[in-house]
């Protein structure tokens, strides 16, 4: 189906059933995929490899998803995401205007998250990232949030641990659920002085804080 699409100065780095990779000087990617033997898939743009724009899914090959696809790339050859910014750009942009100092790295965030999984995986968490206005009030777990996966650590302005696992068991409409809780204290605090992660602890939480960002 590529053949009816013009790529026009772009370099095609892949083509072939499932994928479709097409790469302009300026360091920007137009990159589709699809599943073996289906007309299913999707596709999203890249800048200095990283990704500014929605991940698209499609479930039909016909003229007008070509005809769509055929626009985004021309999109691209006109430069219309030559100055769009990618998502460390933003950060930068926002460190910078805040006035902030970084105290987290990829590698002390993969550690802590790694450890957190494996010790403690249904331990209550929450975080704000840069791009937030207002905090999150809730907590929940790594499994529970569908989004933690994808999550890029560098936009993380803070990250709280809870300290307690509360497990409710219900014993019947007549009788009160009776509410047990864990106390992880000292596990998560022994995994934060294991990899040498500095934390605060919120003491009306019962949490650790550790900051990604700081003025």
């Amino acid at each position: 189906m590529f053949e009816k699409l013009n790529s026009r100065s772009a370099e095609i780095i892949k083509q072939s059933s499932t994928v479709y990779n097409l790469k302009w000087k300026r360091n920007i990617e137009f990159l589709l995929f699809g599943y073996e033997n289906s007309c299913s898939g999707w596709y999203y743009i890249l800048k200095n490899n990283e990704q500014i724009s929605p991940t698209y899914h499609y479930s039909e090959i016909n003229d007008i998803f070509l005809k769509n696809l055929q626009r985004i790339i021309d999109d691209i050859e006109s430069g219309k995401y030559n100055n769009k910014k990618t998502p460390s750009e933003k950060i930068r942009m926002i460190v910078e205007e805040r006035g902030l100092y970084s105290l987290m790295n990829n590698t002390k965030w993969k550690e802590l998250i790694s450890a957190i999984k494996e010790k403690t995986p249904d331990i209550p968490i929450k975080y704000k990232i840069l791009f937030e206005e207002e905090a999150p009030t809730y907590y929940w777990t790594m499994a529970g949030d569908e989004y933690f996966e994808y999550l890029n650590m560098k936009s993380v302005e803070w990250f709280k641990i809870s300290c307690e696992i509360k497990e409710i068991k219900h014993r019947g409409r007549l009788i009160e659920d009776k509410v047990i809780i864990y106390d992880k204290k000292a596990e998560i605090c022994e995994v934060l002085k294991n990899f040498n992660i500095s934390y605060e602890y919120d003491e009306i939480e019962n949490a650790f804080i550790i900051y990604g960002y700081k003025c």
